[in-house]
């Protein structure tokens, strides 16, 4: 009987490896082996195409300004120079598309910045355009939230910040923006909005950028986060800028329009941050 087991369970070792299931078996195999390289190429294909998507999403606004974005990056890399900034390829791209709208012919009296944080932008911002007023907003040290958004300390804040805003066409203002609107403040050409990015303030600050914005001003808002993102799932108050730039799109004509915040790195676009633009139609007095 053994002698008879043993045949049999060869006979169906033969059958498995060379009947119709060993076929299907070899077929399957085969077609794995064959559709790998044509998945990789897929794959690739995808990835090349996302990255001209990533590489291209800004065209538009340097092409409606009439300038090429080489000759702002190099106006860009010239100010980071007289500035002692570090320009890296992978950094926020705001200032590259303030040095446009400075080639483009835009010259702005007044600018306004909301979130000072070390002073690099305000910096730029009076370098780039020397004849316009720069206000930079920052907490002051004794606001309760002053500590969550400067854990290097007040000392070291103040020191970082005062070695950079030294432009006399700088003006630092040490106020929370819940009591903005009681200061005395010029209608602005520019805003740079990067204050905090959940409700409350991201609502009150952008319903008082966009009273104080002049007829055929620009207004940028940072770190927008798409609601399907990884970066939303993740934590839903990552969405909220978005929430106020789509509301205020909906009454709005024009309204925001996204850049893309940096277009050096390779995340797809639906996780990555977008700076939201809106320009002021010349003739809009509201």
């Amino acid at each position: 009987m053994a002698a008879e087991g043993g045949t049999i369970e060869r006979a169906r070792t033969v059958y498995d490896k060379s009947g119709w299931r060993g076929v299907a078996g070899r077929i399957v195999r085969m077609l794995r082996r064959l559709s790998e390289p044509l998945a990789r190429r897929s794959r690739r294909r995808r990835a090349e195409a996302e990255r001209e998507r990533i590489v291209t999403f800004n065209d538009f606004f340097f092409a409606e300004l009439g300038v090429e974005r080489q000759a702002a990056l190099e106006l860009h890399d010239d100010i980071c120079r007289r500035c002692a900034i570090l320009a890296r390829p992978t950094e926020s791209r705001q200032r590259l598309f303030f040095a446009a709208l400075k080639l483009s012919g835009f010259a702005p009296r007044a600018i306004l910045e909301i979130g000072t944080e070390h002073g690099e932008t305000a910096q730029f911002l009076g370098e780039l355009f020397p004849d316009a007023q720069i206000t930079t907003v920052n907490l002051p040290t004794d606001d309760p939230i002053f500590a969550a958004w400067h854990p290097e300390g007040d000392a070291t804040h103040l020191e970082t910040v005062a070695t950079r805003l030294t432009a006399p066409n700088i003006d630092e203002l040490r106020a929370n923006t819940l009591w903005l609107g009681a200061q005395d403040l010029p209608i602005f050409d520019l805003i740079w909005l990067d204050g905090g990015h959940a409700y409350p303030e991201v609502a009150w600050d952008h319903f008082y950028c966009l009273h104080r914005l002049a007829p055929g001003g620009w207004l940028f808002s940072d770190d927008i986060c798409l609601p399907k993102g990884r970066r939303v799932r993740q934590d839903p108050a990552n969405g909220h800028t978005h929430d106020v730039i789509t509301y205020i799109n909906a009454r709005l004509d024009p309204g925001f329009r996204l850049l893309l915040k940096r277009d050096a790195v390779s995340e797809p676009l639906a996780d990555a941050k977008y700076i939201s633009v809106l320009h002021k139609a010349a003739d809009d007095a509201s």
